[in-house]
């Protein structure tokens, strides 16, 4: 099997390798869990706050600054709170040297639900989140129209989360607030950058409070309650159903270095979060799509070992088809697995933090989406068996990227499209 395969437990006791792996971002905070209160200024001043709105209604935003002393900044971004202070932040910060210079952010682009937001640029400094005016105030409804604030004062400014995320150190928090997309229907809606006629025959958007349980399992294969060993034996984390959580709009999976004894009578020295549809889902061909949150080890560096991908009952002869899985140090990559091998690559670029991964499985070849763009295909070894959904949040020395802990892999919705 290829180095960077792993063992899988299967319902029918089979052993399986293969690659899956998590991803985590320090900097592109999506949901910014940004700052805790809003501190005094340290030379950094907001030159411009811009809005734009593309035509199938997604925002982006463009900050421009500059510092009366050159400082080097661990986190740039644009955050957005609703009229009742919930998070809605752009994705996407980037972490530069200021000076008297100006230096440009733009934000990765997402949509809003209907209602009046405000818009502000944020820095973190020497663990310190920092608020920016003027504010952006603006209306999202059929049309989305940014317009000044009618106060562009500092004390206008909405106060980030008391929990800031990130840290200073490549550890992700281990509860930031997510930014997810929440305007695109559950009925009706397309999967990104994949043409066609589809239909939706699946779809989670974590609009709840906790765990859909006619949907998923919160561990892997074991009784509902049961903290199950790893799917990989080269993983250091038991899953456990406490690591799954719902809010802010976001499936919450949590990886943190805490020693944890599993159902097989074994103690590893991690515990995280895994769901999967075993059983309440599965799927012959389609097109697969998730939006996740993965935190960095390091500016552009996918941190431990997450994954998206589906499998099916015995391995490898039913296949299994990855998504996204932070691989070769920490990139995001995907692969389908089968008796014929496990053929894949990485997507070259950064993609920590937001980002939309898909798949279109057809018979014979599975074409993969990063961001709506096409970055590989696979041809040889396709299978044609069911298979279940299954998101988690992986720990490995071996396999990923560096370990960061505490750390939360955050998903904003799945959903499964069919012709």
């Amino acid at each position: 099997m290829p180095r960077n395969s792993r063992h899988r437990r299967k319902l029918t006791t089979r052993t399986k390798i293969s690659a899956l792996v998590l991803s985590f971002a320090t900097l592109a905070m999506g949901s910014a869990a940004w700052a805790g209160d809003s501190q005094p200024s340290t030379g950094v001043v907001l030159d411009s706050l811009s809005l734009s709105t593309a035509s199938n209604g997604s925002m982006t935003a463009t900050a421009k600054v500059h510092s009366d002393r050159t400082i080097r900044v661990q986190a740039l971004t644009v955050a957005v709170r609703s009229a009742n202070g919930s998070h809605f932040d752009f994705p996407g910060a980037t972490a530069p040297t200021l000076g008297a210079w100006q230096t440009t952010f733009t934000s990765g682009s997402r949509t809003f639900p209907a209602g009046t937001y405000k818009a502000f640029a944020a820095y973190k400094y020497n663990n310190t989140w920092h608020n920016l005016s003027p504010v952006k105030t603006f209306t999202s409804g059929s049309t989305v129209t940014p317009t000044p604030s009618p106060t562009a004062s500092a004390s206008a400014s909405p106060s980030p989360s008391s929990s800031p995320s990130p840290s200073s150190t490549p550890t992700a928090s281990a509860s930031p607030t997510p930014s997810p997309s929440q305007t695109t229907s559950t009925s009706g809606a397309a999967p990104l950058g994949i043409a066609g006629s589809w239909r939706q025959v699946f779809g989670d958007e974590f609009n709840g409070t906790s765990l859909d349980g006619s949907k998923w399992n919160p561990n892997w294969l074991g009784c509902p309650t049961c903290t199950t060993k790893p799917v990989n034996s080269a993983e250091l984390g038991a899953y456990a159903p406490s690591q799954v959580s719902v809010s802010g709009g976001s499936l919450h999976l949590k990886a943190e270095k805490q020693q944890t004894t599993a159902s097989d009578g074994k103690t590893y020295a991690y515990r995280s979060g895994l769901v999967e549809s075993n059983g309440k889902a599965q799927f012959t061909y389609g097109a697969f799509e998730a939006r996740i949150y993965t935190p960095a080890a390091s500016p552009g560096v996918i941190a431990n070992w997450p994954a998206f991908w589906t499998d099916g009952q015995n391995w490898p002869e039913d296949g299994e088809m990855d998504v996204m899985e932070g691989l070769g140090g920490g990139k995001a990559c995907y692969h389908f697995h089968s008796p014929s091998g496990g053929p894949g690559g990485c997507a070259p670029g950064d993609f920590t933090g937001w980002h939309t991964y898909g798949a279109e499985w057809k018979p014979g070849v599975v074409t993969y989406y990063y961001d709506g763009k096409q970055v590989g295909q696979i041809t040889t070894g396709i299978t044609s068996s069911p298979m279940y959904l299954i998101l988690n949040n992986g720990v490995s020395t071996e396999h990923g990227g560096p370990i960061a802990t505490p750390a939360d892999m955050m998903t904003d919705y799945v959903r499964v499209w069919q012709h």
